[in-house]
């Protein structure tokens, strides 16, 4: 990404795609909350940032002031972002229908069937790393079993992994400062799945059971009753979101949980003795690592917490400082792996909540099981300082060397 002018006052001048907001922005968010709950930039054609979590909840739940239809806040002009990733670019009543289609597929049910599957994975992949002193955790193993999970869901061969991963970084990172990054990615995106579509068409009834034939048969509800196939757009629009929602904010999420294991030793040493804590820190490292951040678009001149904003611009709402604020956390600040009591805001809040919460949780569940299971003791090989963050509205660790001890 090209160099960026240094920000000058975070309140008035703030620029979530620099790189002292990747290694800073829980110290900046908290700054926020305290001093200014909506800041502000002519940055990005001008636009918002919410960082307390009152303020979220009540804005994310206005989908008529604050619309869904731009989810990203980048060097681009509003008026030319046309990207249509239904369910999530829709506002309701629109947005119901095409998500309550998808729903039924990342059911409790449907996500326990799977979990075999990425027990398997998880372990093929750890076999990989055996016998090396240092692994890194965020590269050769969280960055991948998203990967190959989502690929298994879209029943595509397993070299499409380094392909889905490209996208994924040239969407949500690269493509963020480097506008034709992101329009090169988001054509290939879009003929691969049209192409997935068209070989489902073709197979008729042989085709297979995976998320392609899902969607391809996906019927959204009429207001009377009745029902109708996704247009083609939303065909390739709903699998182009589900492939990055079920990506970068996994890979994020399991990355940061082997930093901090990595660099608290009691915390790893209490979790591999009392495994059935797992569910419990699970939810605390969604709260205290929350990895998104989702913006809106205004579409009519609004007031948050007292602040004008003006209709046409964009904002973020920011999860991560939610799950930071102290007037609605007990020492937000502080990882407890026992909190109890943890309604985070990891995936959202409101209609637009993350519809792939449950298969969110049960890789985070799988993939660290299974790493403490093969490396029960291991700890940062560098420093926690040295380790790079990821730039733009999913944040976690780019790299985290790992040393395994004996």
């Amino acid at each position: 990404m090209a160099e960026r002018p240094r920000v000058a006052d975070w309140k008035t001048d703030f620029d979530h795609l620099s790189d002292e907001w990747a290694a800073k922005s829980p110290e900046i968010l908290a700054e926020l909350r305290e001093e200014c709950p909506v800041a502000q930039t002519e940055r990005f054609w001008g636009a918002y940032l919410v960082s307390r979590h009152a303020d979220i909840v009540e804005t994310a739940r206005d989908t008529e002031t604050f619309s869904n239809r731009i989810t990203v806040i980048n060097d681009n002009h509003p008026d030319n972002i046309g990207l249509e990733l239904p369910p999530i670019t829709l506002d309701p009543p629109e947005h119901g229908p095409i998500r309550r289609a998808l729903l039924p597929s990342f059911s409790p049910k449907s996500t326990d069937e799977l979990e075999p599957k990425v027990v398997a994975m998880a372990e093929r992949l750890l076999d990989a790393t055996e016998g090396r002193d240092v692994v890194d955790g965020a590269i050769d193993y969280a960055q991948l079993l998203p990967i190959d999970v989502m690929g298994y869901l879209f029943g595509v061969s397993p070299e499409m992994g380094p392909s889905f991963r490209r996208w994924a970084d040239a969407m949500l990172k690269e493509g963020l400062g480097d506008l034709e990054i992101a329009r090169t990615a988001a054509r290939e995106v879009q003929e691969f799945f049209a192409s997935q579509l068209r070989e489902r068409e073709e197979q008729g009834d042989d085709a297979p059971d995976d998320l392609v034939s899902t969607v391809l048969r996906a019927q959204a509800e009429l207001p009377d009753g009745d029902s109708r196939p996704f247009g083609r757009k939303e065909r390739i629009g709903a699998l182009f979101v589900l492939m990055l929602g079920g990506i970068d904010t996994t890979w994020s999420t399991l990355g940061s949980m082997l930093f901090h294991l990595g660099s608290h030793p009691d915390d790893l040493q209490r979790l591999v003795a009392e495994p059935d804590l797992m569910p419990a820190a699970i939810e605390e490292f969604l709260r205290f690592y929350s990895p998104a951040t989702i913006a809106r678009y205004i579409t009519d001149d609004a007031e948050i917490a007292g602040c004008p904003v003006s209709e046409g611009k964009r904002l973020l709402l920011s999860y991560p400082s939610a799950n930071r604020d102290p007037d609605y956390f007990d020492q937000p600040d502080d990882f407890v792996l026992d909190r109890d009591d943890n309604r985070h805001m990891a995936f959202g809040v409101g209609v637009h909540r993350c519809l792939g919460s449950n298969l969110a949780r049960m890789e985070l569940r799988v993939g660290l099981s299974a790493w403490l299971e093969r490396y029960p003791r291991f700890e940062l090989a560098v420093e926690p300082h040295e380790v790079a963050w990821s730039i733009g509205p999913i944040r976690g660790p780019r790299s985290v060397p790992l040393r395994v001890l004996k």
